[in-house]
């Protein structure tokens, strides 16, 4: 019985100290997380505000040239195909939601800010792809 209550001791001593280790472990985790995450300085919000005057511009020019090949579509045939149309909604639709994404984007950290211009960066160009490509296609039809 004796030797039942010495395991008993043992084991729930050592599970305190697993316990305040785990404790410390995670407070240290939280102390270092904030270190990184540092907040946006000024030059963070000047360099936020050029990257969103940029990326509009880009987005204008988007929505100039998909409205460029819509008139087109309508001018140049009487019947576009369903597909072209489409595709042109689809390019449309993607630029808009890229701008409103920008629009509602609240920078908080300096690690949050940096994901976010190389995702909303890979969807732009992605984007600027599939225009041109779109644009090729318009050009080879004419022809």
């Amino acid at each position: 019985m004796t030797f039942l209550a010495c395991i008993a001791a043992a084991t729930l001593t050592s599970c305190n100290t697993s316990l305040e280790q785990s404790a410390e472990t995670l407070e240290n985790a939280e102390a270092n997380l904030e270190d990184t995450n540092l907040t946006l300085t000024i030059e963070d919000s000047t360099e936020y505000a050029n990257y969103k005057i940029e990326s509009e511009k880009k987005l204008m020019e988007n929505q100039l040239l998909i409205a460029d090949m819509k008139d087109k579509m309508v001018t140049d045939r009487k019947e576009s195909p369903e597909k072209y149309e489409r595709k042109l909604d689809s390019l449309d639709k993607q630029n808009s939601q890229l701008r409103n994404n920008m629009q509602l984007y609240n920078g908080q950290s300096r690690v949050k800010w940096e994901l976010f211009k190389i995702d909303f960066n890979r969807k732009l160009d992605a984007l600027g792809k599939s225009i041109a490509q779109m644009t090729e296609w318009n050009v080879k039809k004419r022809s």
